[in-house]
């Protein structure tokens, strides 16, 4: 399990190492990389409207991915390498999203939207940081409660 955290743990830092590496290239050392600036109106609303959709659908997918059914019991079944498998899909989702968002912040001129985009999906990441204790967590099976509707009920005091 701990390999397959520390690889896990590596795309992470590693996307957002990529995240770093072109903000600091395009705020710090002003590299030109407005590739895009001069695109027609047409061109960046759908360059937009593409990337927000992505991220939209894809940031609640890669979220809520280990709680669909045939994930959550492949994680159960075969542990580390479901773990590795899955987690890989979910940081390379959002690592993908953080990355393409930032590089078309500065690629389009320094279009607002990618750099709200990129900050949303910056701040989901934290909840898919792959710790110990979350990697553990991601492959033990939901406990069950037999009944959880009985509940014993206790004589109210009354106040007199």
């Amino acid at each position: 399990m701990k390999k397959t955290r520390n690889i896990l743990m590596a795309l992470y830092a590693g996307f957002l190492l990529m995240a770093a590496i072109l903000y600091i290239c395009g705020e710090f050392l002003q590299w030109d990389m407005t590739l895009w600036a001069d695109a027609t109106r047409g061109q960046k609303f759908v360059g937009s409207t593409v990337m927000i959709l992505l991220t939209i659908g894809l940031l609640p997918l890669s979220l809520r991915l280990f709680k669909f059914q045939f994930v959550a019991d492949r994680l159960v079944q075969r542990k580390a390498s479901a773990l590795a498998c899955w987690g890989s899909v979910r940081l390379v989702i959002m690592g993908l999203l953080l990355v393409l968002n930032t590089f078309f912040y500065y690629a389009f001129g320094f279009e607002s939207t990618y750099g709200y985009l990129a900050v949303v999906t910056l701040l989901c990441m934290p909840f898919v940081i792959p710790t110990m204790n979350r990697c553990m967590a991601e492959v033990t099976p939901p406990e069950k409660h037999e009944d959880e509707s009985v509940v014993e009920e206790q004589p109210e005091e009354q106040n007199v």
